[in-house]
């Protein structure tokens, strides 16, 4: 039996209790969580995550997960998906790029714009805005992970993001993973 994916992708008015109560449903299908990302942006319940198993116990699952995130107020996403391994084949670099800024809009599309143009493929990307702690300045940070084709050096992926750092008025850190 070989192993199956799926996506979900929930989003709902927070409370405490739903990450246990959506894992509940999955371990006892025997269903693995594979990967996950979970937040609470502004007063929502953000979820996403892979989860792997064989395809009858994920059957069990595309029939009792929509009933429950119903009840738990959830609007849901299942998606069928393929293995992490497949996904990444032929992208053999990866680095992780931090960001910097006074807060302001478009630092994200620049960034992403700019490693969109060298093949590069996102796989997470985090950002917060917050306050700077003595000045109460509006600050911003990104932290996001790509891959790329074996071609693309850390040097090059500096060198590309050194002339949005001069754009966006950012301090951006490369490194390789």
């Amino acid at each position: 039996m070989s192993e199956q994916y799926l996506v979900l992708t929930a989003v709902g008015t927070d409370r405490p209790g739903l990450v246990a109560e959506l894992t509940a449903l999955l371990a006892g299908r025997g269903v693995n969580v594979a990967d996950s990302r979970m937040a609470v942006l502004g007063g929502e319940f953000a979820l996403m995550m892979l989860v792997s198993a064989p395809e009858e116990k994920l059957a069990h699952v595309r029939d009792e997960i929509g009933p429950l995130a119903e009840r738990l107020g959830l609007a849901l996403l299942v998606k069928e998906t393929r293995s992490p391994a497949a996904h990444r084949a032929g992208r053999v670099r990866s680095y992780q790029v931090v960001v910097h800024a006074l807060d302001h809009p478009g630092i994200v599309h620049r960034v992403t714009t700019a490693l969109r143009e060298l093949g590069g493929n996102i796989v997470s990307l985090d950002t917060a805005a917050y306050q700077a702690a003595v000045t109460g300045s509006p600050l911003f940070r990104m932290t996001l992970c790509a891959d790329f084709p074996a071609e693309v050096t850390a040097a090059r992926v500096r060198e590309t993001l050194a002339q949005v750092s001069e754009a966006a008025n950012a301090d951006v850190e490369v490194q390789p993973l």
